[in-house]
Protein backbone atom coordinates (compact mmCIF):
# COMPACT_ATOMS: atom_id res chain seq x y z
CA UNK A 1 0.00 0.00 0.00
CA UNK A 2 1.48 3.32 -1.08
CA UNK A 3 1.53 6.53 0.91
CA UNK A 4 -1.40 7.90 -1.10
CA UNK A 5 -3.50 4.81 -0.34
CA UNK A 6 -2.60 4.95 3.34
CA UNK A 7 -3.57 8.60 3.51
CA UNK A 8 -6.90 7.90 1.82
CA UNK A 9 -7.58 5.01 4.21
CA UNK A 10 -6.77 7.25 7.17
CA UNK A 11 -9.10 9.97 5.85
CA UNK A 12 -11.90 7.42 5.53
CA UNK A 13 -11.35 6.19 9.09
CA UNK A 14 -11.35 9.75 10.46
CA UNK A 15 -14.54 10.52 8.51
CA UNK A 16 -16.27 7.52 10.11
CA UNK A 17 -15.08 8.55 13.58
CA UNK A 18 -16.35 12.10 13.04
CA UNK A 19 -19.65 10.72 11.77
CA UNK A 20 -19.90 8.54 14.89
CA UNK A 21 -19.36 11.58 17.12
CA UNK A 22 -22.06 13.47 15.21
CA UNK A 23 -24.47 10.54 15.66
CA UNK A 24 -23.77 10.58 19.41
CA UNK A 25 -24.52 14.32 19.42
CA UNK A 26 -27.88 13.73 17.74
CA UNK A 27 -28.71 10.92 20.17
CA UNK A 28 -27.84 13.14 23.13
CA UNK A 29 -29.82 16.06 21.67
CA UNK A 30 -32.83 13.75 21.37
CA UNK A 31 -32.58 12.64 25.02
CA UNK A 32 -31.87 16.13 26.37
CA UNK A 33 -34.75 17.61 24.35
CA UNK A 34 -37.16 15.06 25.85
CA UNK A 35 -36.16 15.96 29.38
CA UNK A 36 -35.87 19.70 28.81
CA UNK A 37 -39.09 20.23 26.86
CA UNK A 38 -37.65 21.28 23.51
CA UNK A 39 -40.46 19.83 21.36
CA UNK A 40 -39.23 21.16 18.01
CA UNK A 41 -35.75 19.81 18.66
CA UNK A 42 -37.13 16.36 19.47
CA UNK A 43 -38.85 16.25 16.09
CA UNK A 44 -35.78 17.66 14.33
CA UNK A 45 -33.97 14.47 15.37
CA UNK A 46 -36.17 12.58 12.86
CA UNK A 47 -36.06 12.66 9.06
CA UNK A 48 -39.24 13.87 7.33
CA UNK A 49 -39.93 10.27 6.23
CA UNK A 50 -38.89 8.59 9.48
CA UNK A 51 -40.52 5.39 10.72
CA UNK A 52 -40.97 5.05 14.48
CA UNK A 53 -42.08 1.85 16.19
CA UNK A 54 -42.84 1.78 19.90
CA UNK A 55 -43.72 -1.81 20.78
CA UNK A 56 -45.13 -2.57 24.22
CA UNK A 57 -45.59 1.14 25.01
CA UNK A 58 -46.64 1.63 28.66
CA UNK A 59 -48.37 4.93 27.82
CA UNK A 60 -50.67 3.01 25.47
CA UNK A 61 -51.43 0.13 27.82
CA UNK A 62 -48.66 -2.06 26.42
CA UNK A 63 -49.90 -1.76 22.84
CA UNK A 64 -47.57 -1.51 19.87
CA UNK A 65 -47.43 1.91 18.18
CA UNK A 66 -46.31 2.60 14.60
CA UNK A 67 -45.74 6.01 12.98
CA UNK A 68 -44.65 6.95 9.47
CA UNK A 69 -43.32 10.44 8.83
CA UNK A 70 -42.40 13.28 11.15
CA UNK A 71 -45.94 14.72 11.02
CA UNK A 72 -47.41 11.43 12.27
CA UNK A 73 -44.72 11.15 14.96
CA UNK A 74 -45.30 14.70 16.30
CA UNK A 75 -48.36 14.02 18.52
CA UNK A 76 -46.44 11.38 20.50
CA UNK A 77 -43.94 14.03 21.60
CA UNK A 78 -46.40 16.93 22.01
CA UNK A 79 -46.58 16.59 25.83
CA UNK A 80 -42.81 17.15 26.05
CA UNK A 81 -42.96 20.41 24.10
CA UNK A 82 -46.16 21.66 25.73
CA UNK A 83 -44.50 22.37 29.05
CA UNK A 84 -42.24 25.19 30.19
CA UNK A 85 -38.66 24.22 29.25
CA UNK A 86 -36.67 23.15 32.29
CA UNK A 87 -34.32 20.49 33.55
CA UNK A 88 -36.53 17.59 34.57
CA UNK A 89 -37.29 13.98 33.84
CA UNK A 90 -34.55 11.59 33.11
CA UNK A 91 -34.04 9.56 29.95
CA UNK A 92 -30.86 7.64 30.65
CA UNK A 93 -28.94 5.63 28.10
CA UNK A 94 -26.13 3.11 28.32
CA UNK A 95 -24.28 0.55 26.21
CA UNK A 96 -24.46 2.82 23.16
CA UNK A 97 -23.24 1.03 20.03
CA UNK A 98 -22.87 2.74 16.65
CA UNK A 99 -21.81 1.35 13.29
CA UNK A 100 -21.36 4.02 10.61
CA UNK A 101 -21.37 2.66 7.06
CA UNK A 102 -18.25 3.14 4.94
CA UNK A 103 -19.86 5.93 2.89
CA UNK A 104 -20.81 7.84 6.09
CA UNK A 105 -24.42 8.07 4.90
CA UNK A 106 -26.13 5.87 7.51
CA UNK A 107 -25.42 4.60 11.00
CA UNK A 108 -26.91 1.70 12.95
CA UNK A 109 -27.53 2.70 16.56
CA UNK A 110 -28.48 0.63 19.61
CA UNK A 111 -28.57 1.47 23.30
CA UNK A 112 -30.30 0.51 26.50
CA UNK A 113 -32.51 3.11 28.16
CA UNK A 114 -34.18 3.76 31.46
CA UNK A 115 -36.66 6.49 32.28
CA UNK A 116 -39.14 7.43 34.94
CA UNK A 117 -42.38 9.34 34.75
CA UNK A 118 -46.13 9.07 35.10
CA UNK A 119 -46.02 5.50 33.77
CA UNK A 120 -43.49 4.46 36.41
CA UNK A 121 -39.90 3.36 35.92
CA UNK A 122 -39.24 1.57 32.67
CA UNK A 123 -36.41 0.49 30.47
CA UNK A 124 -35.61 -1.24 27.25
CA UNK A 125 -33.75 -0.57 24.02
CA UNK A 126 -33.39 2.04 21.35
CA UNK A 127 -32.54 0.39 18.01
CA UNK A 128 -32.54 2.20 14.71
CA UNK A 129 -30.77 3.78 11.79
CA UNK A 130 -29.70 7.40 11.49
CA UNK A 131 -29.23 9.04 8.11
CA UNK A 132 -26.85 11.88 7.24
CA UNK A 133 -29.07 14.60 5.79
CA UNK A 134 -28.21 17.22 3.13
CA UNK A 135 -28.06 19.95 5.82
CA UNK A 136 -25.22 18.04 7.52
CA UNK A 137 -27.34 16.75 10.43
CA UNK A 138 -27.80 13.12 11.41
CA UNK A 139 -31.43 12.14 12.06
CA UNK A 140 -33.40 9.00 12.86
CA UNK A 141 -34.57 7.32 9.67
CA UNK A 142 -35.96 4.36 11.60
CA UNK A 143 -36.23 3.93 15.34
CA UNK A 144 -37.69 1.23 17.54
CA UNK A 145 -38.15 2.13 21.20
CA UNK A 146 -38.90 -1.17 22.93
CA UNK A 147 -39.99 -1.13 26.56
CA UNK A 148 -38.79 -4.43 27.98
CA UNK A 149 -39.31 -3.95 31.72
CA UNK A 150 -40.82 -1.55 34.21
CA UNK A 151 -42.73 -1.05 37.40
CA UNK A 152 -44.87 1.56 39.10
CA UNK A 153 -44.24 2.57 42.68
CA UNK A 154 -47.44 2.65 44.71
CA UNK A 155 -46.01 5.09 47.24
CA UNK A 156 -43.14 7.46 46.78
CA UNK A 157 -41.93 10.77 48.04
CA UNK A 158 -40.73 13.42 45.63
CA UNK A 159 -37.37 14.73 46.82
CA UNK A 160 -36.74 17.26 44.06
CA UNK A 161 -38.69 19.06 41.37
CA UNK A 162 -37.63 20.06 37.85
CA UNK A 163 -35.69 23.33 37.73
CA UNK A 164 -35.59 26.15 35.20
CA UNK A 165 -33.00 26.45 32.48
CA UNK A 166 -31.13 29.12 34.46
CA UNK A 167 -29.40 26.24 36.25
CA UNK A 168 -27.85 24.97 33.01
CA UNK A 169 -24.70 26.69 31.74
CA UNK A 170 -25.64 25.43 28.26
CA UNK A 171 -29.32 26.44 28.30
CA UNK A 172 -30.48 22.85 28.77
CA UNK A 173 -28.82 21.68 25.56
CA UNK A 174 -26.16 18.96 25.42
CA UNK A 175 -22.64 19.80 24.40
CA UNK A 176 -22.48 19.19 20.64
CA UNK A 177 -19.51 17.72 18.83
CA UNK A 178 -18.04 20.08 16.24
CA UNK A 179 -15.57 18.43 13.86
CA UNK A 180 -12.21 20.08 13.24
CA UNK A 181 -12.70 22.82 10.69
CA UNK A 182 -16.51 22.60 11.17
Amino acid sequence: MGMSDELEALRARVARLEAKEAVISTFNRYLYSLDTGFGDEILDCYTEDAVLDVPNFPGAGGNDLHFEGRAEIAPLYAPYGDREPGIGGGHHSANLAINVDFECKKAEVSAYFMTSGANGVQGGRYEGVMRHEPDGQWRWETLSITSAWGWRATEFETITEPVTLKYSPFGGHPVTYVPHGG
